[in-house]
């Protein structure tokens, strides 16, 4: 039974099956996203089908026996996939990674800030996206005295408020947001959402301490509409910043969406 088998084509139909659902397990746990962007997600999945495809099709000729496999064309493939095994996608730091975005999603505040006085900086490490500070590149629609700023704009209109804020001072800007608070203390909660340049590995909040009028009844990880001008804060910091601040603000619940993070476009 066994010398009708072609193990050529058997052990290829092991590795395409284990990629796969290598693949496939690691879409479905998000740890892919660790090292991925989620915007390549859909084409991991095409990839995924296509090897079980690949595999199917393989397996018509299993029982197509050759006088002579050649296998050591497999063995540079086969170390590589020993070490995931065996080393198990370094599960150790995985889970570190897992524990810090627990912190950051809880907030961490310390009085001695690790930033420059000067201005406030991020570890995504971006500058802003405009030299020009032109004004009108957040423009009102008709009939509203506020700009609405979507997910695809967040993350750059965010950074614009960080770095160049006193370009529009008295501005009116209308954004989705998530409640953040500090773990220590309670004089203030962060608005606003997680961001994301690469991969997960770099995902953090990205948003607006507000210590005004009913800040003490928002819930974290409640959503809300929120309409606010943003100007500088000098007083307090939040995971090792002194993000930007919020005021004269308007705050209307909203529904969780479907996509929690925002992204550089």
């Amino acid at each position: 039974m066994f010398s009708k088998i072609n193990f050529e084509i058997l052990i290829q139909i092991v590795i395409e099956i284990f990629i796969s659902l290598s693949i496939i397990t690691g879409l479905v746990t998000r740890k892919i996203n660790f090292l991925v962007h989620p915007k390549f997600n859909i084409f991991l999945w095409i990839s995924a089908i296509l090897l079980i495809i690949i595999a199917i099709f393989s397996s018509f000729s299993i029982f197509k026996a050759r006088h002579m496999n050649i296998f050591s064309k497999y063995f540079l493939m086969m170390i590589p996939l020993l070490l995931c095994m065996v080393v198990s996608v370094k599960n150790s730091e995985l889970n570190n990674m897992e524990k810090y975005y627990d912190s950051t999603a809880n907030g961490v505040s310390d009085s001695k800030s690790i930033i420059s006085k000067d201005k406030p900086s991020s570890s995504l490490d971006i500058e802003s996206f405009d030299s020009d500070g032109d004004k009108n590149k957040y423009r009102r629609s008709l009939g509203v005295d506020y700009v609405e700023i979507d997910d695809k704009k967040y993350l750059k209109w965010y950074y614009d408020m960080t770095y160049k804020w006193n370009d529009f001072e008295g501005e009116r800007f209308r954004f989705l947001a998530t409640v953040f608070k500090p773990e220590n203390g309670n004089q203030y909660v962060v608005l606003g959402r997680l961001g994301m340049v690469c991969c997960m590995a770099d995902l953090q909040p990205c948003g607006f301490i507000y210590n005004g009028k009913g800040y003490e009844s928002l819930r974290k990880g409640e959503w809300y509409w929120v309409t606010a001008k943003i100007k500088e804060n000098k007083k307090y910091t939040y995971n090792y910043e002194k993000l930007p601040m919020a005021y004269d603000i308007k705050i209307e619940k909203a529904r969780k969406p479907t996509d929690e993070y925002v992204y550089i476009q």
